[in-house]
C-alpha cells in the first residue's frame, strides 16, 4: 500500500467519524518544490462541492508528511463545513470571518474525536 492510498484511506475513516459523510478528500498534486519562504496553501476545501485538498508532502523537500500533521489539517478544512464563513460589519466596512473563535473551538473538538478513535489514535502519540 502506498503512502498516498494509505493517507486516503486513513481521512476517508476520520470524515466518517467526524459526521461528514458527504465531504471528499483528495491529496493534492504538486510536482515542483514550495518555497515556504513565499507562503504557499496546506490545504483547501470547496465549500460548494465538499472536495477537501490537503497537500500531504512537506513544502521543501516533497517528503511525506506525519500522518498527524494531516489529520490535523483535515480537522481545519473539515470546520470550515461545520462553521461557514460570514460576513460581519466591522469598522464600517464589511469583513468575511473564516477564522474566528468559535471556529477554532471547533477544531480542537475535532481532533480530540479523532483521538478518542481507536485506530487513529496511534496517530497522534
Amino acid at each position: 500500500m502506498s503512502y498516498e492510498e494509505l493517507i486516503q484511506s486513513i481521512c476517508d475513516h476520520a470524515l466518517k467519524i467526524l459526521g461528514q459523510g458527504t465531504l471528499r478528500f483528495r491529496p493534492m498534486r504538486r510536482k515542483t518544490r514550495v518555497d515556504p519562504k513565499r507562503g504557499f496553501v496546506i490545504g483547501r476545501t470547496n465549500l460548494k462541492t465538499g472536495l477537501i485538498t490537503i497537500d500531504i508532502l512537506t513544502p521543501a523537500k516533497r517528503e511525506p508528511k506525519k500522518i498527524a500533521s494531516v489529520l490535523r489539517t483535515l480537522c481545519h478544512e473539515v470546520a470550515h463545513h461545520q462553521k461557514p464563513p460570514y460576513r460581519q460589519f466591522y469598522r464600517w466596512r464589511w469583513i468575511m470571518r473564516q477564522h474566528y473563535p468559535k471556529f477554532y473551538k471547533q477544531i480542537l473538538k475535532n481532533i480530540e474525536k479523532l483521538k478518542k478513535d481507536e485506530i487513529l489514535k496511534n496517530y497522534f502519540n
